[in-house]
This record gives C-alpha cells, sequence and structure tokens, in this order.
C-alpha cells in the first residue's frame, strides 16, 4: 500500500510537470551537458522567456537527474527530481511530502536573488529537510548538489 502511494505521488509529480512543460509551449528537452561539462560544475544554462518552461537533464555524481524551471511573471518555479526524490525551491511544501515517505529538501539561494536556475539551485543551501530525506544523510546546510547526489 505504500508503495502504491509512493508511486502515486510520484506519477502525480511528473503529470504536473509535464501538463505545466506542454501548457507553456516548452521547448524540446535539453540535451545532457556537453563533454567539456564536469560532474561537479555547474551546467549552463540560458536565460528563459516567459512562459517558456525548461527541462534540463542535471548529471550528478554517478547518475543523472530531470531539472525543471517554470518561469512566472516574477519568479521561476525550480526543481530536480532523481530516481529517489527532489529538491526544490521555495514554493514547494517538502513535509508534505514526506506524509507518501517521498525524500524531499527545499533549498534557498546562495545569494541575495531568489532561485531562479537549475544553477542556482544546485549551488543553493538546503533549508528544509523531511524525515524520509532525512534519513538518506540530508542535513540543513548542505549545497543542492551535495544533496541531490544522496538522493
Amino acid at each position: 500500500m505504500k508503495r502504491l502511494m509512493k508511486c502515486s505521488i510520484l506519477m502525480g509529480l511528473i503529470t504536473l510537470l509535464s501538463i505545466v512543460l506542454l501548457s507553456c509551449s516548452a521547448p524540446a528537452p535539453v540535451t545532457a551537458p556537453s563533454a567539456s561539462a564536469t560532474s561537479s560544475g555547474p551546467i549552463q544554462t540560458t536565460p528563459l522567456a516567459v512562459g517558456k518552461a525548461v527541462h534540463q537533464v542535471v548529471q550528478l555524481t554517478g547518475k543523472q537527474a530531470d531539472g525543471y524551471v517554470i518561469p512566472l511573471k516574477k519568479v521561476n518555479i525550480v526543481c530536480v527530481i532523481t530516481d529517489v526524490g527532489m529538491a526544490g525551491c521555495g514554493a514547494f511544501d517538502v513535509m508534505i511530502l514526506d506524509n507518501y515517505e517521498y525524500p524531499a529538501v527545499k533549498m534557498k539561494s546562495s545569494t541575495a536573488n531568489p532561485i531562479a536556475t537549475v544553477d542556482d539551485l544546485l549551488a543553493g543551501t538546503v533549508k528544509e529537510v523531511n524525515n524520509t530525506a532525512a534519513k538518506l544523510g540530508i542535513k540543513v546546510g548542505m549545497t543542492g548538489r551535495e544533496a541531490l547526489d544522496l538522493l
């Protein structure tokens, strides 16, 4: 039963992101980073047009994840989803996801500006960790990249 609930919440997140991407006339997914990009360095992105959601592949240590940026008028919704869990900007309620035993962390920017890109999320600091993610060793204060490597 718990496994079914976990799959349901994951499918719900994927469905929601897919609907948003389709409704925004999103461009084709961004391909994997070039050979010159390192697994420890950030992925370079271009500025986003309002209303154009973007998907990009994020190279982590030992695996790839999916990064999403959904631009709104004055803010972007940003998250990275792995095969285990997710890291998201301040718009996400990670404690609700804990009800479904889905590991999730909320990030804050490492600068004075809000998180606007996947690079910002990777360089940001973990602000909130749900219990399921804490069991994987994720702690407040880690970078986004460090937390996602554990997810």
